[in-house]
């Protein structure tokens, strides 16, 4: 089925590109594109049969589409895709999971026709009338398609006239194409598959379409796991056309959000096991999931035993969602009490980035406190997102990214504030991560997170220790003067860094670990035994933390590590000057009343 296609590239900057309705071609998006290409390299495709791109000899699907095309995305572009070409570009995010840095999707549909299960869609004898025009008057009926996607729109005219114009541009289309593309469009339907995408989106929908209701770009946004809806007021079909300036504002805000291809990394889960851009062993992961840690901070990888299996980590997290939030107890009063910490922060952040935000409370929580931002939700577990994405009212909305944090698919000073709780502790090179946020705020912007410390969990480690020395069961974490230098060595200003120590207690140590089961917290190390844990090695280690018990219970204690850095505004003191570090102990910290 391979066929050669017509594809025009112009511009400089990330990779964007842009697929076409049915019945046009690659040269029809008229002159806004000009501004476009001023920031971003664009790739013009005619799909298969339409402009100058022959029909590919058997194809009939929507997938058969999406794959004719895919040769010609480069890895990591974002993709814009208009009506027909929009549902090619969703078909493409799903053919290659984690592999696209974002879509924009234009009048856009996931199922074109209406249905029982489906009022937003087109009336089936509107289609079957264009079918039975292309047997008949084809260039009436390709008129009278042109008239009607721009019917309702105030610039009917204007959108109408270019569109003409530009009709023939790139000679006729091959009449398998167009019988092929109203068969698609009859048939195909991705609604089930939406909630895999979770690419970051955009979607755009004008108010008065005819062919696309706005009911159906609003609920296609509301499917994605990671998506944004923008409805044009009084356009039709080709807002692109009739409302040029508020669609280039609108894409180009979204896409400046995003960093150039050298830089970005999204991760998806069904990527996970063939995703060959994923950082060794980074992850962005859960608001505050308890029971892992990472190596010191810039030791890299040493200490091989406590290796992070990242995949482990995702799929963990992913299957807690559900569970996460009944357990997480801890993980609610660090949350919390990080959020409270936000209180003598004087600022009025544009985008905020809740990173490792597990199930939304974070976000949702943030979303309160600057109503007026952005706030992103981003995890490496995806059915974390799909949880988090319940929080979410009409009025307190907020973008859900899958993404690795390692490699943030965020442009470089595009971010004021990084909130993250109990994320740092899953990340197997926390310098990488930290080198990361560094890049994406914005001078003045701050990092404002919490990780656990060494003494986490001590009475479980030492009580697997004596039992079973041989494997480890419980990760390492980082001592908080090893994060400050880790700070600085990323290039941020003025860390402050404090400890709080949290118990838990429990009726017996089974009960610890169900909790840690509940949140996703299994043991994900590489040293860790690879078969089921004997029963005597079970038994010794539940022997082992009897010791512990005090009072007729049995703790469990968190380190909790609070820190916030800002980024520097200026140059900040070279190696060999006093540091910036300020060390503040808990004691000398008054506690206050709420």
């Amino acid at each position: 089925m391979n066929a050669p296609l017509h594809v025009e590239i112009r511009g400089t900057g990330p990779d964007l590109v842009l697929l076409h309705g049915w019945a046009l071609h690659g040269g029809m998006w008229g002159p806004w594109i000009d501004e476009l290409a001023r920031r971003a390299r664009l790739h013009l495709i005619d799909l298969p049969g339409h402009g100058r791109s022959r029909w590919p000899e058997g194809a009939s699907t929507l997938r058969d589409l999406a794959r004719a095309v895919s040769p010609h995305v480069p890895q990591g572009a974002a993709v814009l895709g208009w009506s027909l070409g929009g549902m090619v570009a969703l078909e493409l995010a799903r053919l290659r999971p984690g592999d696209l840095a974002a879509l924009v999707l234009i009048a856009t549909t996931p199922c074109f026709l209406a249905r029982e299960d489906w009022p937003a869609g087109m009336n089936p004898g509107v289609l079957d009338g264009f079918a039975a025009g292309l047997a008949g008057d084809y260039r009436r009926t390709l008129s009278n398609f042109l008239a009607l996607q721009t019917w309702g729109d105030e610039n009917a005219s204007q959108a109408l006239r270019s569109l003409r114009a530009n009709l023939d541009a790139h000679g006729e289309p091959e009449p398998q194409a167009l019988t092929a593309g109203l068969g698609i469009l009859r048939t195909a339907d991705l609604r089930a598959e939406l909630a895999t995408i979770a690419v970051p989106t955009l979607v755009i929908a004008g108010e008065h379409d005819r062919i696309t209701p706005v009911a159906a770009g609003r609920e296609l946004a509301s499917r994605l796991p990671s998506a944004r809806f923008v409805e044009v007021p009084k356009a039709g079909h080709a807002p692109f056309l009739s409302h040029p300036e508020t669609v280039l504002r609108e894409v180009e805000g979204f896409l400046s959000f995003l960093a150039p291809a050298s830089a970005r990394s999204v991760i998806s889960p069904a990527s996970a096991k063939n995703s060959s851009r994923e950082g060794p062993g980074s992850t962005a992961t859960g608001a505050g999931k308890a029971a892992a840690g990472a190596g010191s901070a810039g030791d890299g990888n040493s200490g091989r035993e406590f290796a992070l299996d990242v995949q482990r980590v995702r799929a963990s997290f992913s299957q807690a969602a559900a569970s996460y939030d009944a357990a997480a107890v801890l993980q609610s009063t660090v949350r919390d009490e990080l959020l409270r910490r936000l209180e003598v922060l004087r600022m009025a952040p544009a985008v905020v980035v809740d990173l490792g935000a597990g199930t939304g409370q974070g976000s949702i929580a943030l979303k309160r406190r600057y109503p007026g931002g952005r706030v992103v939700a981003m995890d490496i577990a995806h059915g974390m997102l799909l949880q988090a994405r319940k929080r979410q009212t009409l009025l307190r909305r907020f973008d859900r990214v899958v993404a690795d944090a390692a490699a943030l698919p965020l442009g470089n000073a595009s971010v004021d504030m990084l909130f993250s709780s109990l994320m740092l502790q899953w990340c197997n090179d926390p310098d990488r991560v930290l080198r990361e946020c560094r890049r994406v705020l914005r001078p003045g912007g701050v990092l404002h997170f919490t990780t656990l410390g060494p003494d986490t969990l001590v009475e479980l480690r030492q009580s697997w220790q004596a039992a079973d020395p041989s494997h480890a069961h419980v990760n390492r974490f980082i001592d908080m003067h090893d994060l400050g230098d880790a700070l600085l060595r990323a290039g941020f200003a003025e860390p402050v860094l404090d400890v709080e120590h949290y118990t838990l207690t429990y009726d017996d140590a089974r009960g610890l670990m169900r909790d840690l089961k509940a949140i996703g917290a299994h043991n994900s190390t590489a040293g860790r035994a690879r078969g089921l844990t004997g029963k005597s090695a079970l038994a010794r280690m539940l022997a082992a933390y009897e010791g512990f018990r005090r009072e007729g219970k049995l703790p469990a204690t968190y380190e909790v590590v609070f820190a916030q850095a800002w980024c520097p505004t200026g140059p900040i003191r070279s190696k060999g000057q006093l540091r910036a570090e300020t060390v503040i102990p808990i004691s000398q910290i008054r506690r206050r009343n709420y």
